[in-house]
């Protein structure tokens, strides 16, 4: 073994002159070990110490390896334990098998055995440990997408409370609150965590193939089902099926979500035969879907089965505390990917981005921290920030910026119009109904506007 491995290794055995002998040599390998006289001491260590293997000889004074393995396994049953032993009688091997012991090595002791054993035992642990701490980074990126402020802590908190269930959750906010992000975060607390986390936009597919998508389809069922598909409702078994703009389903696709939901079956298009499924659903709408519902745009029914639990985030121009921490966040996680030393924020750029509505929400703030991680300085400056927030062309931003706040030049109605389409955009990113909504347009005058400035 060229390099210490990250473990903590307690070793109990009773002869001094091997204890230490043992003790040098492991800790050439190992990046903590600790010793014990007899089992007793050997519970002791362990207490104080959390050994992550347990290396121990059989027949000790004031207290065996045996009573020391079975108390150890009564409070930490995942601990691996390796007897080292000249006592190879059938009955205690056959007790220690019992008690769980991972392995024995035989006195003599072989050094490199013993060592090969102790990582063969200690490999699960560091793959639990790595596990464990690749998910809190993840738990903590996801939160930083969320913010810190007290109301979102409140939020955090209820989806830690209802990802160790199976309900289905509503998720209510703004677009670009980080309604998808919540969501992600519920699935990767819950059990469900090591399936599938599919996630569906709603708005995004065409009426005609959205139940072919959710549901599947069988060969042949319409023209150009060329053979059968599984729908995403099925490729979610398991896991966490997200749909988001959930009140842009169909009544028609609303009823038979609901039969999905209830049923735990469904049929997939043209098939008789029913698919079952177990698969968790949270949905998210920028609407007040019961408000939606009690109107009768939505299904009644259908929200009170998705309804286990409505959580409302709020958007970020009602919580000021989330912006400087979001904000640096994203300019730390958009500069490592650029590798280039993140920007800091000057106080002036920070009064700026406070004092902004932010209608794109979190995603209009990581957006603009994204252009700024490329084009500010060592400090983002709020003449930076000014230039990089602005919807006008570079060049009008640059006259702008040589005169002065106070004289720049007034902009005609289609640059306001022109300018409120870039901003919605790049808040939504890119998603062109979303922008629609953002900006309270139908569709289809949205589409003419793109064409019209030639977006």
């Amino acid at each position: 073994m060229d390099e210490t491995l990250p473990l903590k290794v307690l070793y109990v055995e009773d002869e001094p002159d091997l204890r230490e002998r043992i003790r040098i040599v492991l800790e050439m390998h190992f990046l903590k070990v600790c010793t014990a006289a007899n089992g007793r001491e050997g519970l002791e260590a362990f207490c104080r110490d959390q050994p992550d293997v347990v290396v121990s000889d059989i027949m000790m004074p004031v207290m065996d390896g045996l009573e020391m393995a079975k108390r150890i396994g009564e409070t930490a049953p995942q601990t691996p334990i390796i007897f080292s032993t000249a006592f190879t009688e059938t009955g205690y091997l056959l007790k220690a098998i019992e008690l769980g012991v991972s392995a024995y090595v035989r006195k003599p002791l072989d050094c490199r055995e013993l060592i090969a054993t102790i990582v063969k035992a200690g490999t699960p642990v560091l793959q639990r440990r790595e596990l464990e701490q690749s998910r809190r980074a993840e738990q903590e990126s996801l939160e930083l997408h969320l913010g810190d402020s007290q109301a979102m802590q409140q939020v955090v908190r209820q989806a830690r409370r209802i990802a160790r269930t199976d309900f289905s959750v509503v998720i209510q906010g703004e677009t670009g609150v980080g309604k998808s992000h919540l969501a992600w975060l519920i699935h990767g607390l819950s059990a469900r965590r090591h399936h599938p986390f599919i996630t569906v936009t709603v708005s995004s597919l065409a009426e005609t193939l959205v139940e072919s998508q959710l549901f599947g389809h069988v060969k042949g069922a319409f023209t150009g089902a060329a053979g059968a598909k599984k729908g995403l409702f099925e490729e979610a078994q398991g896991g966490t099926l997200f749909l988001d703009d959930i009140d842009c389903a169909s009544p028609s696709l609303q009823a038979k979500i609901l039969h999905a939901v209830e049923q735990k079956w469904f049929f997939p298009v043209g098939g008789t035969k029913p698919v079952q499924v177990d698969t968790r659903i949270v949905v998210a709408s920028n609407r007040d879907l019961l408000q939606e519902a009690r109107a009768g745009r939505f299904r009644e029914d259908l929200y009170y089965r998705l309804a286990d639990l409505v959580i409302a985030l709020p958007p970020l121009r009602e919580r000021e505390a989330d912006i400087e921490a979001l904000a640096c966040g994203f300019l730390n996680e958009v500069s490592l990917e650029l590798q280039r030393v993140p920007p800091r924020i000057s106080a002036e750029a920070l009064s700026m981005l406070n004092r902004q509505p932010w209608p794109g929400n979190v995603r209009e703030l990581k957006s603009v921290m994204k252009r700024a991680a490329l084009f500010a300085g060592e400090t983002l400056t709020g003449e930076e920030l000014a230039g990089i927030m602005t919807a006008t062309p570079a060049s009008a931003a640059a006259d702008a910026s040589a005169a002065g706040p106070a004289v720049s030049r007034l902009q005609s109605l289609e640059e306001l119009k022109r300018g409120a389409v870039v901003q919605a955009l790049a808040a939504t990113g890119g998603k062109k109904m979303e922008a629609a909504r953002l900006l309270e347009v139908d569709y289809s005058s949205f589409k003419r506007m793109l064409e019209k400035y030639r977006l």
